[in-house]
């Protein structure tokens, strides 16, 4: 099976759930003036996706916490959403969720493996 995720050129098991988002950040005076109506310079966007694996292998789930956790940034090859393309670039990741360790099918899983990576340059 096609490995497309990869953490530090490390291919992964596809996520179950891969959720983008994006923020953009204005200038300091973007602000409503008395009118209400908004004056906003925008200074750039900045994107960040959602993984989710179910009932994921403890080993499996050690080796994409390896390439992430502690790290400055990470390389990550992804589906980008405002290009519709794979593209390889570099995020961070601050907060990290396990669920609960259970059996599944006879083997010991995690339920889930979640966590959120941001970008670390503007797109």
């Amino acid at each position: 099976m096609e490995r497309p995720f990869e953490f530090n050129d490390i291919p992964v098991k596809t996520p179950d759930t891969f959720q983008p988002s994006m923020a953009t950040t204005s200038t300091e005076d973007s602000d409503r003036t008395q009118d209400l109506v908004m004056h906003n310079t925008p200074i750039g966007t900045i994107e960040s996706y959602a993984f989710e694996w179910k009932y994921i292998e403890p080993a499996e789930a050690a080796k994409i916490i390896r390439q992430i956790k502690n790290q400055g940034q990470y390389k990550l090859r992804y589906l980008r959403a405002d290009t519709g393309m794979w593209e390889t670039g570099y995020f961070y990741t601050s907060n990290y969720s396990f669920g609960t360790l259970t059996v599944a099918n006879g083997k010991y899983v995690w339920e889930k493996l979640s966590f959120n990576a941001v970008g670390i340059n503007p797109v």
